[in-house]
Formats: C-alpha cells, structure tokens, sequence
C-alpha cells in the first residue's frame, strides 16, 4: 500500500480569461466588479495563484471561459455567472478531464 505522501495532490482547476474577453465577463459575472479593472492585473493575480498551487504539488489546469457560452452554461446548470457558477464550471472541467480521480 503507497504512503499518502507518494500519492499525488489532485488536479485543481483555475479559471482563466482571454485579454479580449475579460470587459466582458466583467458584465456578465455578477460580482465582476469585484475584479481588478484590467486583464493586466488580474492575469497577474490569477499566475500568481498558479505558481503557488503548483509550488505545493497540484496540477493545475486552466478552464477558459467564454462569454458567449457560460452564461448559457449556467441557465443549464442552475447557477448564476457570479462565484458560484465559476467554481461549478470549473469543477465539472475538472471532473470531466481528471474523473479517474479520487
């Protein structure tokens, strides 16, 4: 039986946004004005974030969202583009793309 510690660290996932996309998912998320005013400075956030998930062993994949489809995804999935549908969305790419994980 392997050691917990020589067991990887799941896969997490972290949202991601194109330059040309973010004045728009800053409309559409119902908490984009909690964002930084600029891709520029929110992309320097969101790396930061990376760099130190993937300092402590995580796998870390990028879900982009799209403003012409997540609003829809979320009418789908019963949650609104705030918060909430960024973190379910998030989390079934994940499970879709890691779901032998445990």
């Amino acid at each position: 039986m392997a050691n917990s510690a020589d067991q990887p660290l799941p896969a997490v996932g972290a949202y991601w946004i194109k330059e040309e996309d973010y004045p728009a998912l800053r409309e559409i998320f119902g908490d984009g004005h909690k964002l930084p005013p600029t891709w520029t400075e929110w992309v320097k956030m969101a790396e930061e974030m990376e760099r130190g998930l993937k300092a402590y062993g995580h796998s870390v994949l990028r879900v982009h969202i799209d403003p012409r489809t997540f609003p829809d995804w979320c009418a789908a999935n019963g949650t609104s583009p705030g918060a909430e549908g960024r973190k379910k969305f998030v989390a079934a790419a994940v499970r879709e793309r890691y779901s032998d994980q445990s």
